[in-house]
């Protein structure tokens, strides 16, 4: 099973809106705001703005995530030819990493720093899930076989979920996101944000329940469009984004000084697993 990456973890936790396994002292710990430059620079998308922050790296890539599982696909189909499914073939669509910026609009475009790109609000609105094909699994004994070729590629490959740099990185994630969302420049610029969709004339509190919905019409309405044009234009102007990710990022890089030797320790245990991955699936395609 590939590693979760960095962004998807940041995503989760930003919708609970919460830490996993913070203990009570660390989350009363008064943070220092960190200085960000007077006027910081917008990422080109929400993607952008997560993948580029400094606790990203230490976890795996999209690009490393499609290798990841592209090795776990390659050696549970292995397996399962060696059983006697002999036309056995991937059933799932090979994921790929996000290479153009209407792509990268599409993951994880919305949250606490607003909605990041005209070309999607204009076309699609807050309907920017992609949608997974729908496969038909094994059954009977085929997926009793299966089950168990999964289970040996998992022990060729180890997930490093519930390890303890995979937990850390994790709570200084989450520990982040509380310390942006309590920071007053950031509720500032929520504010400027508030304020100017109101008077675009769709009055909203927060831009991640805005994109929440209710848009859940089978194509986006001509009022989900207006307002996700909207939240374009304010996010921009109120320069919610741009101060969010500062902010965030000033949080992210004082938490990761605090605790060096446990990230440095997995990030190696990461890379290590992506090289393993590399060479398992040079393996499995000679074989």
């Amino acid at each position: 099973m590939s590693a979760v990456s960095i962004a998807a973890i940041a995503a989760g936790l930003l919708a609970t809106g919460c830490s996993a396994g913070l203990t009570a002292s660390a989350a009363r710990m008064p943070p220092t705001p960190p200085a960000i430059a007077a006027a910081p620079t917008a990422p080109a998308t929400g993607y952008d703005g997560l993948t580029g922050l400094p606790l990203s790296a230490y976890g795996t890539s999209d690009q490393e995530d499609v290798l990841l599982h592209r090795t776990n696909e390659a050696l549970v189909a292995r397996c399962m030819r060696s059983l006697g499914y002999a036309d056995y073939s991937h059933r799932k669509k090979p994921p790929t990493a996000a290479k153009t910026k209407a792509e990268k609009e599409r993951i994880h475009p919305a949250g606490a720093w607003g909605y990041i790109g005209s070309a999607t609000a204009k076309r699609i609105g807050f309907h920017v899930a992609v949608p997974l094909p729908v496969t038909e699994g094994p059954a009977g004994r085929e997926l009793k076989d299966y089950n168990a070729c999964w289970d040996k590629a998992d022990r060729q490959l180890p997930s490093l979920t519930g390890t303890r740099g995979w937990r850390l990185t994790q709570d200084l994630f989450g520990r982040s996101l509380r310390q942006t969302a309590g920071d007053s420049r950031v509720g500032a610029a929520r504010e400027r944000w508030s304020a100017c969709m109101r008077t675009a004339g769709h009055p909203a509190g927060a831009p991640e329940k805005l994109a929440d919905g209710p848009w859940d019409t089978g194509k986006p309405t001509a009022k989900e469009i207006s307002a996700a044009t909207a939240d374009e234009s304010c996010t921009r102007s109120s320069h919610l984004a741009a101060v969010y990710f500062a902010v965030l990022a000033g949080y992210q890089r004082q938490l990761i000084s605090a605790h060096t030797g446990v990230l440095n320790d997995y990030r190696k245990q990461v890379r290590d697993r992506v090289d393993r991955a590399a060479r398992l699936l040079t393996a499995a395609a000679t074989a």
